[in-house]
């Protein structure tokens, strides 16, 4: 049960863009995550680019960032080293150019920390174990 939250600066997406971020994002989890993609859960915020600042500058440019939360233990390094480029790769292609310091970043949280449906994913998970 992923949580991606998105947030961007500069323009306004429109819709088709928010679309592509959504699904794209949700497509991501499944295939390089191994996420179910109908627990996938992925939030846009939109802002104004000069409320974003690199090397302390608001210099107007188009901004993003990606932060992802899943259950600790759940991915390998693997995962998710090729999930922060591919974020990192979606975020560039469908806002635009961005900076280096753009950044896409893993939160790993303990199963009895989080949960959905009013459960604990450790919950979730001594139910399905007995």
């Amino acid at each position: 049960m992923p949580f991606i939250h998105i947030a961007v600066a500069g323009p306004p997406l429109g819709g088709d863009r928010k679309s592509r971020l959504h699904a794209e994002t949700t497509r991501l989890m499944a295939e390089v995550m191994g996420k179910r993609p109908d627990l996938t859960s992925v939030r846009i915020v939109e802002g104004p680019a000069d409320a974003w600042a690199v090397a302390g500058t608001a210099d107007g440019g188009v901004r993003a960032h990606m932060d992802i939360t899943i259950t600790a233990g759940t991915n390998t390094a693997q995962e998710k080293a090729s999930m922060v480029r591919a974020g990192h790769d979606l975020l560039g292609a469908v806002v635009g150019a961005l900076p280096e310091a753009t950044y896409v970043v893993i939160h790993e949280l303990p199963a009895d920390a989080w949960g959905y449906g009013g459960l604990t994913q450790g919950a979730r998970q001594a139910a399905r174990t007995g």
